[in-house]
């Protein structure tokens, strides 16, 4: 005679022997796990809502671009011309409060010329100076004595400053949550239930305000000539608020 033994772990022989219980008491295996409630799904109908706020408001910072630009037969020589009329631009600002001064990209190559244009190989140096007030009144002024000193204005900007779109983002939040949870009660209301929870909730703020140009004024031959005007509009800051409520009978 021949005896075959097999071993089981004991985690295995309790798997079989709950399989025979269920079998006994006339319940499929599946059938019984899947009776085990899920407590991660909401007790409840979901309501995936949006809404928006915008602000209006008119932009409170001044920004002036300048580009100066210098040529030379070295690079040293254009390079030491620029420095000057940047040391000269930046000179004509002097005792004037409120203003932020930034010298941007400086940048030198070699202008191989052209012969049919008569133009002869040289060096050229070229860097952007940019200007910022929270007062047109500080800034305008200024456009004109820089222009003076052979620097030529590219942009004259209105925009937010970052203490103020912050403070108008917060406001235009509010607009959008107060706006998100009137919806809710209205969709609650149709469906003959009522707003039991928020499960989630997200803002995003949208359409960052890009600066408003001006229109450019042409080099001035003097700083005698009078300041560019750069009249200001309203800018809107728009928030988004997305949520996910629970809606019960």
């Amino acid at each position: 005679m021949i005896r075959s033994r097999f071993s089981f772990p004991a985690r295995a022989c309790q798997a079989v022997a709950l399989c025979g219980l269920l079998a006994a008491a006339g319940l499929h295996p599946a059938a019984g796990m899947a009776q085990t409630p899920d407590s991660t799904r909401p007790d409840g109908t979901e309501l995936e809502l949006s809404a928006t706020g915008t602000v209006q408001a008119p932009p409170d910072e001044l920004t002036a671009t300048f580009v100066a630009e210098a040529q030379a037969d070295t690079a040293a020589a254009a390079q030491a011309q620029l420095n000057t009329l940047i040391s000269k631009a930046i000179a004509a600002t002097a005792h004037t409060d409120g203003l932020v001064i930034n010298a941007e990209s400086y940048f030198v190559h070699h202008d191989e010329g052209d012969v049919h244009q008569n133009r002869k190989p040289q060096w050229v140096a070229r860097q952007g100076l940019r200007l910022t007030a929270a007062d047109g009144k500080v800034l305008l002024p200024l456009v004109g004595r820089i222009q003076a000193e052979n620097l030529a204005l590219t942009r004259l900007d209105w925009s937010l400053s970052r203490t103020r779109r912050a403070e108008l983002t917060r406001k235009a939040e509010t607009l959008a949550l107060e706006d998100m949870q009137a919806r809710a009660q209205a969709a609650a209301a149709t469906l003959k239930l009522r707003v039991a929870s928020i499960r989630s909730v997200a803002l995003e703020e949208q359409n960052f305000p890009r600066p408003m140009p001006m229109m450019m004024m042409a080099r001035m031959a003097s700083a005698d000539v009078a300041a560019p005007e750069a009249p200001t509009g309203q800018q809107d800051v728009t928030a988004t608020a997305r949520a996910t409520v629970i809606l019960k009978p």
